[in-house]
């Protein structure tokens, strides 16, 4: 018999306690995880000294995504037996799921060395080991909030490429940061000068004659027929024989040739590049390159290569720094070009009006997994930030007597569910208004359909679709969860950053005739916040770890009263008397909330003045939860319960473009 507290999968010691674990086990493979959670419950209540229960729990808080519940009971799996690999490899999850790779990585070198024959612990922590060097690198080079400039303000869609798979903004930034996070992943891996070198060397011999092969297939180095008329507000062009107002083909300009040669120039001269790259880029004087901006980055990425190559990693800093301005500021010289081709067959917008014909066709489009064209997308994503740069943080929705209006909950990129949700209950407009509340993206592979439909209502009429953020409309979120990736795989890095911006444009809650809150997460760590309070919240920024804003986004209810920790990590749980005092104090009646799947698709708590609704049924193909959107009738606005199942959908699998740590757990 093992010492006491010693794990062991097949302990009988405590039989009523097995029998739980079984019963629990039973449910947690019929994906029941809240029954499965209260049935290890029961069962650590009887013995509290097995860790068998207490990681096993873990585990179903994972699939609740109640990270934070999982680190504390895996810990206390480890505390009781610091030889159970599986305790380590729970917390490593949940830290993992957070996107708290450094500690991740030290639970799974520690499953690794109590399991040092297991391949799927190797695998495991060769993947988190990646994830730490990949964030150490971002880390690296980021750009300080003050230094960075707008992707969005450098755009102008008028001006994007004539073909549907590729764009003039900007061209092949992809293929740049690749190179750059090459080099940088062998020099953390290889340690050796020479080594790097040599691996630098070839990496810039690969890039330059990718840019040459590159430019002739668009046809900028063959002279090839696409005309491109120089805008009247760009005076950056005449240096090298292009005069102001006259049409050039950038096969026959000096522009190209000179480029080369300063390409050539930067292979033999590092010093060169140093001084020459950094001088321009400070003045923002970008004659020389203007003519192909690419091989401007390229110029660069190359540079900084070479200073990796020569340990110069200051200066390497500086051009990462530098190529990141360069990328923003090239953009800003834009020309017209040919309109997009005629055998694009998809959804058009004529002009700057997006109009239910082209919505309508979009998701048609959508549905048979068609691409919009880029044009149209860079045109949506623009149009809706000026849109909400204008909203405070706090909407007023004012829904007159006699009308109704809908809320849905989180939808996180069941694209085909959000169809359903508009056979159900009819299409945005003014007359049948919605505000989807939050968590659009992430987790379901369909996520830019979902976030380009929702937007591309918005832009068509403004009162029709209201939309709040999430706690997954941030960057760590989408970096951990699918939709970063599905973006650069659909679209580009540029939509990345734009989006990133976009995300931190959106409205933080909604209140309906002066009577229901409508906010993502949940309520506030202390009493007394105000409506005011909310509105003059500065919420142009990647979601902070404390404060008003990150409750809004992250909390949840809980049954008992006062508050307790959060569940997930993040945030607070608050009870029935929290609720009722921020409803008394605002002369309020109701918070509808979503941030939580729910079996029926919504729960009601809190006396009723609590609702939780949640959109996006048999959530990750798994949950087997229903979905549900609120609609209310004005003026008493009595809330009104739809729920709904899920519909097929492509075989696309969720999580399909996630992190690849986070999907070998999917």
């Amino acid at each position: 018999m093992p010492p006491p507290g010693m794990a062991t999968e097949n302990s009988t010691r405590t039989s009523p306690a097995e029998e739980l674990k079984t019963l629990a086990n039973e449910a947690f493979k019929a994906h029941k995880y809240s029954q499965a959670i209260d049935l290890y419950t029961q069962a650590i209540e009887v013995d509290e000294h097995n860790a068998v229960y207490w990681a096993n729990r873990a585990f179903a808080h994972t699939k609740l995504e109640e990270y934070g519940s999982a680190i504390q009971d895996a810990t206390q799996a480890i505390e009781i037996d610091p030889r159970y690999s599986k305790g380590y490899y729970r917390r490593g999850a949940a830290h993992m799921a957070m996107g708290k790779f450094k500690e991740a990585l030290k639970d799974f070198q520690q499953v690794k060395k109590l399991c040092p024959n297991d391949p799927d612990a190797a695998k495991k922590l060769k993947e988190c080991e990646k994830a730490v060097m990949k964030q150490k690198f971002e880390e690296a080079i980021s750009v300080p909030e003050s230094k960075k400039c707008s992707v969005a303000d450098s755009i102008d869609y008028h001006t994007i490429g004539s073909s549907p798979g590729s764009s003039f903004v900007p061209l092949k930034v992809t293929a740049v940061s690749a190179a750059v996070a090459l080099v940088a992943v062998l020099a953390v891996y290889v340690g050796s000068r020479a080594a790097i070198a040599v691996a630098a060397t070839a990496m810039a011999v690969v890039m330059v004659v990718w840019g040459i092969w590159s430019l002739q297939r668009q046809g900028f180095c063959q002279g090839r027929a696409l005309d491109l008329e120089p805008d009247p507000s760009c005076s950056r062009f005449g240096r090298f024989g292009a005069p102001h107002g006259t049409k050039s083909r950038f096969g026959q300009c000096e522009i190209t040739s000179v480029v080369f040669q300063k390409l050539n120039e930067v292979n033999t001269n590092v010093e060169w590049a140093n001084t020459r790259i950094i001088g321009e880029v400070e003045e923002k004087n970008f004659e020389a390159f203007f003519g192909c901006p690419a091989l401007y980055l390229r110029t660069l990425t190359i540079g900084f290569i070479g200073n990796i190559a020569g340990s110069k990693l200051r200066l390497a800093m500086e051009l990462v720094e530098l190529r990141h301005k360069a990328s923003n500021l090239t953009m800003t010289c834009a020309f017209r070009i040919l309109d997009v081709e005629p055998q694009y067959a998809g959804a058009r917008i004529e002009g700057d009006i997006v109009t239910l014909d082209f919505v309508k066709k979009m998701m048609d489009d959508f549905k048979n997994q068609k691409c919009l064209h880029k044009r149209y997308a860079y045109q949506i994503v623009l149009q809706i930030r000026e849109l909400l740069l204008a909203l405070p943080s706090l909407v007023d929705i004012t829904v007159p007597i006699g009308k109704h209006f809908t809320v849905c909950g989180d939808v996180h990129g069941q694209f085909y569910d959000l169809m359903n949700i508009f056979e159900l209950n009819g299409l945005p407009s003014e007359d049948n208004p919605y505000l989807f509340n939050g968590d659009f993206v992430d987790r379901g592979s369909f996520s830019l359909e979902v976030i380009l439909t929702l937007f591309a209502f918005k832009c068509m009429s403004p009162s029709a679709i209201y939309l709040s953020r999430g706690n997954h409309e941030s960057k760590s979120m989408n970096k951990i969860y699918g939709f970063e990736g599905e973006v650069r795989s659909k679209l580009s890095d540029t939509f990345v950053e734009l989006f990133a911006e976009v995300f931190c444009c959106l409205p933080l809650a909604h209140v309906i005739n002066e009577k229901v809150l409508v906010v993502h997460g949940g309520l506030f760590s202390v009493d007394g916040v105000k409506l005011s309070d909310i509105r003059s919240i500065d919420r142009f920024c990647e979601p902070p770890e404390e404060g008003l804003m990150c409750e809004l986004l992250w909390s949840d209810p809980q049954p008992q009263l006062g508050r307790g920790p959060s569940k997930r990590g993040v945030g607070l749980s608050f009870g029935a008397d929290v609720t009722k005092r921020f409803l008394q104090d605002n002369n309020l009646d109701l918070v509808v909330r979503s941030h939580e799947v729910k079996d029926e698709g919504y729960e009601i708590e809190h006396d009723g003045k609590l609702i939780t609704v949640f959109s996006a049924p048999n959530y990750c193909d798994q949950m087997g939860n229903k979905g549900a959107f609120i609609r209310f009738e004005a003026p008493e606005l009595k809330p009104n319960i739809v729920t709904f199942s899920a519909v097929p959908h492509p075989d696309v699998k969720p999580m399909a473009y996630a992190n690849n740590f986070l999907r070998m757990f999917s």
